[in-house]
This record gives structure tokens, sequence and C-alpha cells, in this order.
């Protein structure tokens, strides 16, 4: 095998559309502060020398900003000014028509408010959105609207079959919220009605002390309630996405490896239901491990590649180890801006042609098989998992 096969399987690659399993919405008009905050998984707020002095920073400069009329690695000062001339529809419009993603399946779950229309997306993106339904979002909401623990038990799960009738899957932060080594056996129905009852009280008791003005909108941690909210999702057939790895620093890193979840993952394996882990980073051997010994799992590396940059190639080449092809997904957990839907795409795409590249030249894979590999990735196995055509034939 040569450099011409090599070049072939770039060139394949790079043709093919992708299925973004699992992004967020745009914001519709970011100033420069959402534009670097959205650029970061920080709390505190990012300096335009945190985002762009960065493996991120280097890939935006490079990839972004010929997008935007400037030559590559222009200054991050130029880059500010080409992207608030040109405005946020005619950004958007270009960075993500230039992603070659097909699809996008939306988690609508973080900061909605915020964020514009998903037809609006949609429209600028040229692809249309499917909506992953946030469970914890869903439980929180229901126990705003509630007089009582009692109350919110009852209303749960009717407004989960609410939700799922326009839903291609669910989504769990757990690992934000309680962290994944969570207990494996399913909730009984007393154990659910006492752990509502004591979220009901003790967000009543945090309404009755909050300042006034400020949220009074229900966060929930309470593992009882989360293990019944995944139970629910995966005895239904559902696809199930779980956050694993680094993100926000709410979340106790140690806490958020998916091996964490393998006794709950064990249990839930005659289901039905199927467990997509998402990012992983940097845990991605732990979830292709998963993957490996069991069969409902399947993994993306998704948020750490447009982070990583130049480095990308280490966790597409740790997402091959152990899982079986078939179970490895592409996304971008994009949030906010469409930088992150093209740096996602763009990456991925260089470090997928670098690693299977390296496969056919060193390892002597036939380049059809290394396309094969590649194609399944991009779109093939989102479409087998959610059980729905999302690329036009």
């Amino acid at each position: 095998m040569g450099a011409d096969s090599v070049q072939h399987l770039a060139e394949a690659i790079e043709r093919m559309p992708l299925v973004d399993h699992h992004v967020h919405g745009m914001l519709p008009d970011p100033t420069e502060a959402d534009l670097l905050g959205a650029l970061t998984q920080a709390e505190h707020a990012a300096s335009p020398a945190d985002v762009f002095d960065s493996a991120q920073g280097f890939a935006l400069r490079r990839h972004c900003a010929p997008l935007l009329g400037l030559p590559a690695f222009a200054s991050r000062d130029d880059y500010l000014a080409a992207r608030g001339a040109l405005g946020p529809d005619e950004v958007a419009r270009r960075l993500l028509r230039a992603s070659g993603v097909a699809a996008y399946l939306v988690d609508d779950g973080h900061r909605p408010d915020l964020l514009m229309a998903d037809e609006r997306m949609a429209r600028l993106a040229g692809a249309p959105t499917h909506r992953v339904a946030r469970l914890e979002t869903i439980a929180e909401t229901v126990l705003a609207q509630s007089a009582s623990g009692a109350e919110f038990a009852d209303r749960l799960e009717p407004a989960l079959e609410q939700a799922a009738a326009d839903a291609v899957g669910f989504k769990t932060v757990a690992a934000h919220r309680c962290g994944l080594d969570l207990d494996p056996s399913k909730p009984t129905s007393i154990e659910l009605r006492s752990a509502a009852d004591a979220w009901f009280a003790e967000t009543a008791g945090h309404a009755a002390s909050a300042r006034p003005g400020a949220s009074a909108r229900p966060r929930l941690t309470d593992p009882t309630i989360i293990r019944h909210l995944i139970w629910w999702a995966l005895e239904r057939g559902a696809v199930l996405q779980v956050h694993a790895g680094f993100g926000d620093a709410d979340l106790v890193l140690e806490r958020a490896n998916p091996s964490r979840m393998q006794p709950l993952v064990a249990a839930t394996a005659g289901t039905g239901g199927r467990i997509a882990f998402l990012h992983c980073y940097p845990y991605v051997r732990e979830a292709g491990w998963l993957a490996h010994v069991f069969p409902h799992v399947f993994l993306d590396v998704g948020l750490a590649v447009g982070f990583l940059g130049a480095n990308a190639d280490s966790v597409v080449r740790e997402s091959l180890d152990l899982a079986p092809f078939s179970r490895v997904l592409f996304s971008t957990d994009a949030w906010g801006v469409p930088e992150r839907v093209l740096l996602g795409a763009r990456l991925w795409r260089d470090a997928a042609a670098r690693v299977l590249g390296g496969y056919v030249e060193d390892h002597g894979w036939p380049i059809d098989e290394a396309i094969r590999v590649a194609e399944g990735i991009a779109w093939r196995n989102a479409e087998a998992l959610y059980g729905r055509a999302f690329v036009e034939a």
C-alpha cells in the first residue's frame, strides 16, 4: 500500500456525510464574551489568551479563519473583527455548512433558554435537527409543577412518555449530578416515592430561603430518582446517552469514569435499551472495554476531539482499541457557537484519515475496509443505533 491509497482514503473520508449524534443548539447573537465562554469548559470568564493560545485555539485559527475570509492562522483580533463584521447568521451558515454534517441530534437540556430555535439552526446549517430529551430536565420540570413528592411521582412517567413521542433518544447527566458509581438495582416504587418526597421537601426549603429574584428551578441530584430515569429509558428500549469523562467544573472527574457504571451496565444488558457513552476523555479505553464486553454499549469521543486540536489523533485511535467498530460514533458536543461544530467535524476527519491511513500503510488493511470503518463511524452506526435514516440516499 502506498501514498496513493492513503490519499484515496483521505478523500473518501472528506466526502462522507456526518451524523452528529450529540450536539446542542447555537446562541442567536453571541457576544465576544459568549464566544470565548462557549469555547471552554471552565466556569470562570475566559480570556482571549485562554481560548486562542491552546490546541483548540490554533485549530480554530487554522480551519475556521479561512471560512470567514481570512488567511489561516489569522490573529485572534482579526478573527474576532471578521466574525463581528459578518454577523452571527452568516458565520453560522458558513461554518455549519462547511462541516459536512448531514443531521444533528440535539440535546435540549443545557441552557435552552439562551439558544436559537432548532428550526433556525437547521435552516442555517442546511441540515435537519432531531431532539434528544434530557432526563434530569424533564424530572426537574415535573417537580417544579408539582404540589408534593407524591404528585411528582405520579406525573413523571406521563411526562417522560410525552417527551419520547418526538425524541430520538434520551440523555442523562448523572456524571455531573451524583457520579456514575450508581447502585445497579432498579428502584422500587416505594423507594422512588420516598426519594421524591425528600427532593420535594428539600426544594421547598430552598425556595423559602432563596433570595428574591433567584432561580427557583429545582436541580436533580438524587441518585435514586436518576436511577429510576435510567431504568425507565432502557426498559422501553431507548438509546440512552450518558455523559462520561471531562466536562464542566461541576463534576468530579473520577466519578465520571464510565467504568464506574459497570454494575448498572451489566444489570441492564437484557432490557433492550442501548447505552452510548459520550466523550469519555480521559477514559476512552475504559469506555471501549465496556463496549467490548457488553453488546448494548456504544461510545464517542466527541467533546475531546475539538478541544485537543492537533492532538486529536490520540483519542480517535484509542476509540478503536477495543470497541467493535460498529459501536463507535461521531459527535461534536458543540454548544453555543458553530466553531465547535466545524472543529469537531474537521479534526475528526483529519484524525480518522491519519489513524486509518496508518492501518492501511503499516498494517496492510484493505483500503475499502478502512473506508467502510470510517463510514460507519461517520454516519452508518448512528443510523443503525437510532433505527432511522438521517442521511439521504
